[in-house]
């Protein structure tokens, strides 16, 4: 499990199989081959946009081994700078990577709202293996 922490979010990829939930017959799990710099921008951009545009930092590898994102909120600190309660009460959220043909869509997994990633070039998650 990769784990990322951010100014905003806590980001952490995680091996999902049913991830997705249910998957129309055109779309499949996917994830991200070959990533360049401009596609983890524009990934970047994008779970940003999904999240009210809070800050986030994703490793260079997320989405590349898996096609579920797994974010919760960052705690705010205390007094001392550390974690107030050291965790967060809040359920974390999840975004998924699916393909439709050779399209790619970063679909959150709470109300089906998704995004295009145009810079990404998406392959089948089960191909990548």
């Amino acid at each position: 499990m990769t784990v990322i922490r951010s100014a905003g979010l806590v980001v952490a990829t995680v091996l999902a199989p049913a991830a997705c939930g249910t998957l129309s017959a055109q779309e499949q799990r996917a994830v991200i081959a070959s990533p360049t710099a401009e596609s983890r921008a524009e990934l970047a951009r994008v779970v940003s946009t999904a999240f009210n545009g809070q800050p986030v930092a994703l490793a260079d590898d997320a989405l590349t081994r898996e096609s579920t994102l797994t974010l919760e909120r960052r705690t705010p600190p205390g007094p001392q700078g550390r974690a107030a309660t050291g965790r967060t009460l809040d359920a974390p959220e999840r975004l998924n990577l699916v393909l439709r043909g050779s399209r790619c869509f970063l679909v959150r997994a709470a109300d089906g709202r998704e995004w295009e990633l145009t810079e990404a070039r998406c392959v089948p998650a089960d191909a990548a293996r």
